[in-house]
């Protein structure tokens, strides 16, 4: 392969991983509807019958307010028996959803997927350095630092 092509692969590959680790990273645009509310305004809310409907999934708690004007997020106590009296008792519809665990494999690549990624490129920039820097021989390829022809 001609050396310009070479370089125009490197410098894709470091704009697409530069790109991927952008997307993986930056934080889901927030609705401005959902709020993030306290637990303490959450049970004074449902004493209050202001809450339509909650959905639990764990600890996390989704909420749609009774007037209409909008929605809720919390984190609640690992046992919903301390507030599902206080909902029962207002006449909230409550539902439930399994927590989502996602696979070991898939918790390996998302944790370890952008090091790799960073690894590989630190790999490829050293190596390209390399080459620049490696002195010519005498049949007019480059040595390698280590001792070999490339």
């Amino acid at each position: 392969m001609n050396r310009t092509f070479k370089t125009l692969v490197f410098w894709f590959f470091i704009v697409f991983t530069a790109w991927f680790l952008w997307q993986s990273v930056r934080s889901k645009p927030a609705n401005a509807s959902v709020s993030e509310i306290e637990y303490s305004a959450f049970i004074s809310q449902a004493e209050a019958g202001k809450i339509a409907g909650v959905t639990v999934t764990g600890t996390h708690i989704d909420g749609e307010y009774r007037d209409g004007k909008g929605t809720f997020q919390l984190t609640g106590p690992s046992n919903p028996a301390v507030y599902l009296g206080i909902l029962q008792d207002m006449g909230v519809e409550i539902r439930f959803r399994d927590a989502q665990t996602n696979s070991l494999p898939l918790q390996l690549l998302g944790t370890w997927a952008p090091l790799i990624l960073l690894g590989a490129l630190w790999f490829l920039m050293i190596r390209q350095m390399r080459r620049r820097n490696a002195p010519p021989n005498a049949m007019g390829g480059t040595v390698d630092p280590s001792g070999g022809l490339r």
